[in-house]
C-alpha cells in the first residue's frame, strides 16, 4: 500500500481525516471519480470504531460488531460499484442469530432469527407471528406488532419527516403491542442507536427499522468486519492515492479563508478539500485554529451530546460455547429510556442487563484456530465518559449475564479483556469535551441531532466537511457511516465542479 514519507509536501485534491466507515467510502468515492486522495489515520489500520484486531490466530473487533440492513445494503452497493465485491465478501447466515428474552416468571426462551429480509411474511400472519408467540404476546398484541411493521414500511417520506420532533418509545407505545414486544422493540432501538428510546427520534427508528424489516439484520464480512475498509484503502492507493497509517493530524490548514490542507506536526499534506471523519467536536474544537469558524457555529457544536459508549469483554474460549454468531438477550427491565439510564448511572442496574455478543467466527470460520477454539465479544450501554466508574460496573454486569447464559464460558475461559469508554477513546474518537470521547457511535442520534437537525456535511468553513456518524446520513452505525461517505462525495464533486467552471468562466461573463 502506498504511504507518503514523512516529509512530504505532496499535493493532493482531497485529504481525509480517519480511516473509519465514513472516511474510506467518501475517499474510495471521489478517488473513483479522478481524484488524488490522501487518506490519514491515527490507528495502524482502517476501521475506525469497527477496525478489525488480529491476535494468535483469532479476528475480532474492538467490540460486538454485526451490521444491517442485511441485503441490500450500501454496503454491497459501494462495493458492486468498485468492482471490489470479490476482495470483501459479503456474509449474511440464515441462522444469523437468537434473540433470548426472560418471561415475568422468570423462563428464558431462545429465538432464533435469519440475517436475511425477516418480513417478507406480512402477509402471512403465522409466519409474522413467530416471534410474538415466543414472546407471549397474546391476538391482538401480534395483530397490532403487524400493523406497526406495515406502518413502518409504508409510511410516507414526508410523514416520517414530521415524526422528527416524536419520540420513538411513544410512538411506538400508541400501536398497543404489549409489554414483551414493546421490550423487543425497545432492545433493538437502544442496540441500534445507542441512545434511549425516548428520546430517539420517531423519524430515525422508521427509518432504520424500516431498512431492517425489509433487509433483515447480521450481516458481517469474510476476514472480519473491518476487511471491506481494508479493501477500499487499497482501492485508493492503487488509484494513486496515498494512505498515512499511524499517523495524526495535529491541525487543519487554513488559508485565504478556506481549508488548504493538514499538518501532522512534522509534514504538511496539502490539499483545497479537506474531509474529516475525526468527528464533529474534535474537529472543530482541537483541529481547526481559533477563529476559523463563527463563534456562535463553535458552541452549538460544543453543546452537541454524544451516543452512549459500548462496554464489556472480549473472551477468548477453547472450546464451541456459543452456537449463534449473534445473540440480544434482554428483559422487561434491561432496556433504557433516560430515567433507567440514571439510575444505572446512579449504581442501580437491572438484574439482567441488556446483553449483546458477537462471534465473528460463526460468520468466518478463519477467525479462529481449530479444535472448536472460539472469540466472543460482548457488551452492554455506558456512560460515555473515558473517566467514569460506570464503565467497571458495566464490565462486571456484563460478565455476570455470561456467566449466568453460559455457565461453562467459566472453565473454558483462556483469555478475557475488558473494553471500556476509555479503550473507545483512545482507538477512534479524541475526547475534547468533558464527559465524551467513548461514544459508541459519534453525536447522538436524539431529538434535536436529527433528521432535518443533523449537522451538515458542509461546515461553514469552504473547504472543509465532516462524514461519518455526525452528519449526512441516518441509520445504524457503520452502515449510517457508508450512508454519509455516498452523500459526503456526492456534495464535494458538485462542489468541485461547480469551482471549475467558476475557474473556467470566461473574464466579465
Amino acid at each position: 500500500m502506498q504511504q507518503i514519507s514523512d516529509d512530504s509536501l505532496d499535493e493532493f485534491d482531497v485529504v481525509v481525516i480517519g480511516a473509519g466507515y465514513g472516511g474510506v467510502t467518501s475517499a474510495a468515492l471521489l478517488t473513483h471519480h479522478g481524484l488524488r486522495v490522501a487518506l490519514i489515520d491515527k490507528n495502524d489500520r482502517p476501521g475506525g470504531k469497527a477496525m478489525t484486531l488480529r491476535d494468535d490466530d483469532y479476528g475480532y473487533e474492538l467490540w460486538p460488531i454485526a451490521g444491517g440492513p442485511a441485503v441490500p445494503s450500501r454496503f454491497h452497493e459501494l462495493l458492486d460499484m468498485l468492482g471490489l465485491s470479490a476482495e470483501a465478501p459479503i456474509l449474511t447466515p440464515d441462522h444469523g442469530g437468537e434473540f433470548q428474552y426472560r418471561h415475568p416468571e422468570g423462563t428464558w426462551v431462545a429465538v432464533p432469527f435469519s440475517a436475511h429480509p425477516a418480513i417478507e411474511s406480512l402477509g402471512d400472519p403465522a409466519a409474522a407471528g413467530r416471534l410474538p408467540e415466543a414472546l407471549g404476546a397474546s391476538q391482538e398484541q401480534t395483530a397490532a406488532m403487524i400493523t406497526l411493521a406495515a406502518t413502518v414500511l409504508t409510511l410516507p417520506d414526508d410523514d416520517i419527516d414530521a415524526l422528527d420532533p416524536v419520540d420513538a418509545r411513544s410512538w411506538i407505545h400508541g400501536f398497543g403491542v404489549g409489554r414483551a414486544l414493546e421490550s423487543y422493540l425497545f432492545t433493538l432501538c437502544n442496540l441500534l442507536f445507542v441512545v434511549a428510546v425516548d428520546r430517539l427520534p420517531a423519524s430515525e427508528a422508521v427509518r432504520t427499522l424500516r431498512d431492517f424489516f425489509r433487509g433483515g439484520g447480521g450481516r458481517y464480512h469474510a476476514g472480519g468486519y473491518a476487511r471491506p475498509a481494508e479493501a477500499l484503502v487499497e482501492y485508493v492507493a492503487g488509484k494513486g492515492g496515498h494512505f498515512l497509517p499511524h499517523t495524526r493530524v495535529r491541525e487543519i490548514l487554513v488559508e485565504g479563508g478556506r481549508a488548504a490542507g493538514v499538518s501532522t506536526g512534522r509534514s504538511e499534506v496539502r490539499a483545497p478539500i479537506v474531509i474529516s471523519n475525526a468527528g464533529i467536536q474534535p474537529t472543530v474544537l482541537k483541529l481547526l485554529p481559533e477563529g476559523s469558524l463563527p463563534d456562535d457555529y463553535v458552541e452549538r457544536v460544543r453543546a452537541l451530546e454524544p451516543s452512549w459508549a459500548f462496554v464489556g469483554a472480549r473472551y477468548v474460549v477453547d472450546a464451541p460455547i456459543f452456537d449463534a454468531p449473534m445473540v440480544l438477550r434482554f428483559t422487561d427491565d434491561s432496556w433504557w429510556d433516560d430515567a433507567r439510564y440514571q439510575e444505572a448511572a446512579a449504581g442501580h442496574w437491572p438484574d439482567d442487563p441488556l446483553l449483546f455478543v458477537t462471534v465473528p467466527s460463526l460468520y468466518d470460520p478463519s477467525l479462529a484456530p481449530g479444535d472448536g477454539h472460539q472469540a466472543a465479544l460482548a457488551g452492554t450501554m455506558c456512560s460515555p465518559d473515558p473517566e467514569s466508574p460506570m464503565s467497571a460496573a458495566a464490565v462486571e454486569r456484563v460478565h455476570e449475564a455470561m456467566l449466568q447464559a453460559w455457565p461453562e464460558l467459566a472453565r473454558h475461559t483462556v483469555r478475557r479483556e475488558a473494553f471500556t469508554a476509555r479503550h473507545v477513546a483512545a482507538a477512534s474518537r479524541d475526547s475534547v469535551v468533558a464527559g465524551q470521547g467513548g461514544e459508541c457511535i459519534g453525536i447522538a442520534q436524539v431529538l434535536g441531532q436529527c433528521g432535518h437537525d443533523k449537522p451538515d456535511v458542509r461546515s461553514p468553513l469552504p473547504g472543509l466537511y465532516f462524514v461519518g456518524c455526525d452528519a449526512g446520513g441516518y441509520g445504524c452505525g457503520t452502515h449510517q457511516a457508508v450512508e454519509s461517505g455516498f452523500n459526503v462525495a456526492s456534495v464535494v464533486a458538485e462542489d468541485l465542479s461547480h469551482q471549475l467552471a467558476a475557474d473556467l468562466a470566461p473574464v466579465g461573463g
